[in-house]
């Protein structure tokens, strides 16, 4: 699977202190204890949910489109 760039924003929560991820193109979100733990968590995220796309696609039509 090739490489993809993702925009993540981080936002710590100051009750809790942990800190959420989430993807700016894809609706992935994921949280960590750390920066650090939120990114690699996002990651997993982001690749489970590119898999699974990749399967419901798999011998369909794809179009680009500009908007």
């Amino acid at each position: 699977m090739p490489k993809n760039t993702f925009r993540i924003y981080l936002e710590k929560d100051k009750e809790t202190g942990l800190v959420a991820a989430r993807c700016l193109e894809i609706s992935a979100f994921s949280q960590g204890k750390s920066e650090e733990e939120a990114l690699k968590n996002i990651r997993k995220a982001i690749k489970l949910h590119l898999e699974t796309i990749n399967e419901e696609v798999a011998g369909k039509k794809l179009i680009e489109v500009e908007v």
